[in-house]
């Protein structure tokens, strides 16, 4: 049994329960018994520190329709339960609800009574010495969190974790109790009410807890050198050390990469300060990370005190590889030209909503493999499909929700520093290919969008020098060249030409579609360049010629692919998308005879079953040479 096995087994009976007693209409009686429960120890993912414990278990739920929660103090340490209801965390509050008022967003509340785990810490540790930290791996959209009555923290956005101090943990019961307001403005990430995906609240992802003795590992940054194909590699390894008491602490950090040691050495830390430690290693004869043969090394950091007495650790999987880019605007991973061939997913389910288990995400996986594709593309994903593309060899072009919005300032800063949040939350992965930063900005480039994409370009480069950074655009036949993409390495085209009649009508006729990804790479010789969406819905069966049938479909997936097919210089493309999801309240998707909220695009439909185009675009992805062979063997 593996290590994860416990957890899985102990969610998988939890869940269970609590959705027995919710269809018993057990858990929605007025006060439903409840008792608080230890969290597991362990993690549904293996990179990140030691010392973590899943805070699954039973949770209690409480919707707000009102929003009047914090003015009748729902957030005070009471034990009574009446109002509130049993499930299980992850949980999308409004999944099943295709209505209006669900896309719009609103409050739920959510609350854990849970007790500390006994021997948490070593006994060397002095109980002023010792903290627990509280992640949220992914809460949609505005989280407020108390524990036992009191504030301490809020957060906004999803897609990406946040951390926050359990101060005032008690030797007793502890209610950690979290307000989560899904309403979205028209200043947010994305912008609301409503957006281009279905409003899934809730808490999307995992909570964790963990220990902190002394000092905690918030953030590490495993970066892999690698100047050439055959040369040696260096491992810069960049570690956030936090002293989490009010005295001065000493500690020294070291750590592994494979084979290889790193010391970074011995500080002494002020009160509640952060040290930043760094360390190199030398992998003399690497055994490189590609989509043919995913190698990962162990990489290990163990944190000590000034008697040597372990603190705390951290593990992350890495991959040495290298990303670079030919003069003629082909791109290529450890000096192998790369002609990817892709799929758009989406992280939810007609049952559960946005807040998908182990077994849905796997599934996510094993059908992007059983298609033959090498790449994701997808807002920052979950961990725990992240690890599996580390493992399996599939790239990611790692999205952030910035869609518009250029004209203000503020807002464009907002977006810069969610791009920020992507880097230091995924860069360890070595699956993620390409950080994108914004899909369809206004066509033309606005003065605005052109600061925008310079300014992004540059973060991105100064927080992580080793991928490209890219964007996808919406163009046409007529659109001319555009300086404001100068400081992109790569550039995507959305493109659907022969389904929605844009540029007035230039893209109505697929035949235009060679000529125009002419016109493209003429525009930009020297960047890589990617169809990073094309697409089709489809939803019964009737003539070839008549949109939105499964004929239809699968023809012109079949045409696209060919025309791709006869582009060389092409690297990769990415069909939209991988199965059929929930998107706004109206939404026709180009479709005659639509069924929303639904996008139909997908090759599979929102129960997982196959369409026929399916079974055209996995052939045409398995016999795609989307690597070239290496120019020697692998080590």
């Amino acid at each position: 049994m593996s290590a994860g096995a416990p957890i899985l087994l102990a969610r998988a009976l939890i869940c269970s329960v609590a959705v027995a007693l919710a269809c018993a209409g057990v858990a929605g009686a007025q006060a439903p018994a409840y008792l608080s429960q230890p969290p597991t120890q362990g993690a549904l993912y293996r990179d990140g520190q030691t010392g973590r414990y899943l805070l699954g278990g039973t949770w209690l739920y409480r919707a707000d329709p009102g929003d009047l929660g914090v003015a009748q103090r729902w957030w005070g340490s009471v034990a009574a339960t009446g109002g509130w209801t049993a499930l299980a965390v992850p949980n999308s509050f409004n999944a099943g609800d295709l209505s209006n008022a669900s896309m719009n967003g609103a409050v739920g509340w959510y609350r854990r009574d849970f007790t500390v785990p006994h021997r948490a810490f070593a006994g060397y540790v002095p109980a002023s010495a010792r903290d627990w930290i509280v992640r949220f791996e992914s809460v949609n959209y505005r989280a407020a969190v108390w524990l036992n009555g009191r504030l301490i923290g809020t957060h906004i956005g999803a897609s990406l974790p946040f951390e926050l101090d359990l101060g005032g943990l008690r030797t007793g019961v502890n209610r950690l109790i979290v307000r989560v307001d899904s309403r979205r403005l028209a200043t947010d990430l994305p912008p609301g009410p409503g957006g281009g995906w279905w409003n899934y609240g809730g808490i999307l992802r995992e909570v964790y807890l963990r220990t902190a003795q002394r000092a905690d590992i918030p953030q590490v940054q495993v970066q892999p050198l690698l100047r050439c194909p055959a040369c040696a590699a260096t491992i810069d390894e960049r570690v956030s050390i936090r002293n989490v008491t009010g005295v001065p602490q000493t500690v020294h950090l070291r750590g592994t990469y494979g084979h290889a040691r790193l010391d970074f050495g011995t500080a002494s830390i002020a009160a509640h300060a952060t040290w930043s430690a760094e360390a190199f290693a030398r992998i003399a004869h690497p055994s490189l990370w590609s989509i043919d043969h995913p190698a990962l090394y162990r990489a290990t950091l163990t944190l000590s005190d000034a008697g040597g007495r372990r603190l705390g650790g951290y593990v992350t999987y890495s991959g040495i590889r290298s990303i670079t880019r030919t003069r003629d605007g082909r791109l290529m991973l450890n000096g192998r030209l790369l002609n990817l061939r892709g799929v758009e997913l989406r992280e939810q389910d007609i049952r559960l909503g946005g807040a998908l288990d182990p077994a849905h995400l796997s599934r996510l996986v094993a059908w992007v493999r059983a298609l033959g594709a090498t790449l994701i593309r997808s807002d920052p994903l979950n961990p725990e499909i992240e690890e599996m593309a580390d493992r399996d060899g599939i790239l990611i072009w790692s999205d952030i929700p910035v869609n518009g919005g250029m004209g203000q300032p503020a807002w464009r800063a907002g977006a810069r520093a969610l791009l920020a949040d992507d880097i230091r939350t995924n860069q360890n992965h070595p699956s993620v290919l390409v950080w994108n930063i914004g899909n369809e900005l206004p066509t033309p480039a606005t003065p605005a969008e052109a600061s925008y994409i310079a300014g992004a370009v540059a973060a991105a480069h100064r927080l992580d020098p080793t991928r490209p950074v890219g964007m996808a655009v919406s163009d046409w036949p007529g659109v001319p060249c555009q300086s404001a993409y100068a400081p992109l390495d790569v550039v995507g085209v959305n493109e659907y030409f022969g389904w929605y009649d844009v540029g007035l009508g230039s893209t109505a006729d697929r035949e235009a579609l060679g000529p125009f990804l002419d016109t493209v790479r003429a525009c930009y010789p020297q960047k890589p360049l990617f169809v990073t969406e094309f697409g089709f819905d489809s939803n019964r069966n009737g003539p070839v010629e008549e949109h939105g049938t499964y004929q239809f479909q699968t023809d012109a997936a079949g045409y696209h692919l060919g025309v791709f097919a006869s582009k060389p210089w092409l690297s990769g493309a990415i069909y939209f998308l991988l199965q059929d999801s929930v998107s706004f309240p109206g939404f026709g998707g180009g479709n005659p005879l639509p069924d929303p909220p639904f996008n139909d695009k997908g090759l599979l439909d929102v129960q997982g079953n196959a369409k026929p185009a399916w079974n055209l675009v996995a052939s045409v992805y398995r016999q795609t040479v989307q690597i070239a062979p290496p120019a020697s063997p692998v080590h």
